[in-house]
């Protein structure tokens, strides 16, 4: 009953902090799920990134910035959009620097990443690459194209795609770095996250392994949803190395809450509860995990 009341809060909170737009603002640009600010430090999400010396595609480069360099924001000009790969997006001014000297200008947001990671000298940087529309059930539904990649040095080491909804599912993201948690041939474990605001929006989080010989590995998902005092749905993973763990295997948790029609004594609904368990096998060879069993 605690985590119910946990989420009823949680959700009534989230609903009065969703983003507030101009009327006159592109779809695309409502939901502005990089959620840069002035002074926030982030990573160049595209492989090369052109400088330029006032927001203006027309204007010449002063320079180039490539995958995984730190820059600073500066000011994010939200009346100066630039729309790009299905993409409505303000031009932002940073600060960054390059051969020891601090440089400043100008790159479109969709040029940086969403929640900077890295583990000592490896960065792991990601945002939307593209919009795109999608046949699904003969009905064009708009997607986001995400892309992660490994970072060293200036160098990418590896990268991987997937999709998402362009909806209210889609209105902010999260990440984070793991250690590999007892998976086999695995170095870190990223999870990243997309959800909405909004009550009975679900937030998916989309789980990743990277490998001790260098490649992104795909690891199965999980999410979160609910409606406030009325539903709660969540999912977590136990992976070897955590307590209740086994080897070669990743466990996703499931608890479930739903109010019934029934009363307790103090008058409020009595919750029915639904646990389940499923197991993932994990190949750390092939780098592929395989759904067994109950």
């Amino acid at each position: 009953m605690k985590t119910m009341l946990f989420y009823t809060l949680t959700c009534l909170f989230t609903s009065f902090a969703a983003p507030l737009f101009a009327q006159d603002q592109e779809p695309e640009f409502i939901f502005n799920t990089w959620d840069l600010n002035k002074d926030d430090s982030r990573y160049i999400f595209a492989d090369t990134a052109l400088v330029r010396i006032s927001p203006d595609t027309k204007q010449a480069a002063i320079d180039t910035l490539l995958a995984g360099d730190d820059i600073t924001a500066i000011d994010i000009l939200a009346g100066k959009l630039l729309t790009l790969k299905g993409l409505t997006l303000p031009w932002v001014q940073i600060k960054y620097k390059k051969d020891g000297v601090e440089k400043q200008g100008y790159v479109w947001e969709g040029l940086i990443s969403f929640s900077p990671m890295r583990r000592g000298d490896m960065k792991f940087v990601f945002a939307y690459d593209r919009r795109v529309d999608t046949l699904i059930d003969n009905e064009k539904r708009p997607q986001y194209i995400v892309k992660l990649k490994a970072v060293q040095a200036r160098k990418i080491l590896a990268a991987t795609a997937f999709r998402i909804m362009d909806d209210e599912s889609a209105g902010f993201s999260d990440a984070k770095v793991m250690p590999g948690l007892g998976l086999a041939n695995v170095q870190n474990i990223i999870s990243v996250g997309f959800g909405g605001a909004a009550c009975g929006v679900p937030t998916n989080y989309y789980y990743f392994a990277w490998m001790k010989d260098g490649r992104i590995a795909l690891l199965p998902e999980r999410m979160d949803v609910g409606d406030a005092g009325v539903y709660y749905h969540s999912e977590s993973f136990i992976f070897p190395g955590e307590k209740g763990g086994m080897p070669d295997t990743i466990i996703l948790k499931m608890h479930e809450e739903e109010e019934t029609d029934k009363l307790d004594k103090n008058g409020e609904p009595v919750m029915s509860v639904k646990e389940e368990s499923t197991k993932y096998s994990w190949d750390g060879m092939n780098g592929a995990f395989k759904k067994l069993g109950k």
